[in-house]
């Protein structure tokens, strides 16, 4: 099953790369100088993974979904990673075929959070960014359901609140259930590590099993 679905990706990213704009591989270039010079330091370098994380930006701006997809199965780990990302927040369904390519053969990479560098499963980040999403979208609604004195104006720029006032948290519910399914097919051990991590998450966070 994993040599098929390989063989399928191949294929379908084969023919999208003929669709990459020439705009978009110059960009793809200026990252690729920066980002095998950075990955050859010893430190993390926070100014040099910055104006990476800048040039993406406007790819992620200009980019197509298609050129997105093929960039997140074929571009430099640091390419990948933030084209992935960028699909999760289109709602782009091809996420579940990222999710399941990366379910096979995983990817790790580093990424700074606050001040500790970690090591990241791209599959794993996949879902973690949907679910997310789906926090800060019941978070949305809770705090507008609750407001009495203020507005919810006051906490939402005009931008968040048109985006989770269209928001379809179905899509995203959906992404999670496939997640699932994939991960019964190739890590069946994950979902033992969600469930325990859903029993101990008391008040918005992780608790040992001793503390409760």
């Amino acid at each position: 099953m994993k040599i098929k679905l390989t063989l399928l990706l191949l294929i379908q990213t084969f023919l999208l790369n003929a669709q990459i704009s020439n705009k978009i591989k110059k960009m793809v270039e200026k990252i690729d100088g920066k980002y095998f010079t950075v990955i050859q330091k010893k430190d993390y370098d926070s100014i040099i993974y910055g104006e990476l994380n800048t040039l993406f930006s406007e790819i992620s701006k200009t980019a197509t979904n298609d050129e997105l997809f093929f960039l997140a199965l074929n571009g430099n780990t640091f390419i990948r990673h933030n084209a992935a990302t960028s699909l999760v927040y289109k709602k782009d369904k091809r996420i579940i075929d990222l999710y399941r390519y990366y379910s096979e053969l995983p990817m790790m990479y580093k990424i700074k959070m606050s001040h500790v560098i970690q090591i990241q499963d791209m599959a794993l980040n996949i879902r973690g960014n949907i679910l997310t999403e789906l926090k800060n979208y019941e978070n949305y609604n809770f705090l507008k359901s609750k407001q009495m004195n203020h507005s919810i104006t006051d906490f939402y720029s005009k931008e968040d609140i048109s985006y989770y006032e269209n928001l379809d948290s179905e899509v995203l519910k959906n992404f999670i259930n496939e997640f699932e399914k994939i991960d019964k097919i190739f890590i069946p051990e994950r979902l033992e590590v969600y469930k325990e991590i859903k029993d101990n998450w008391i008040d918005d966070k992780l608790q040992k099993p001793n503390d409760q």
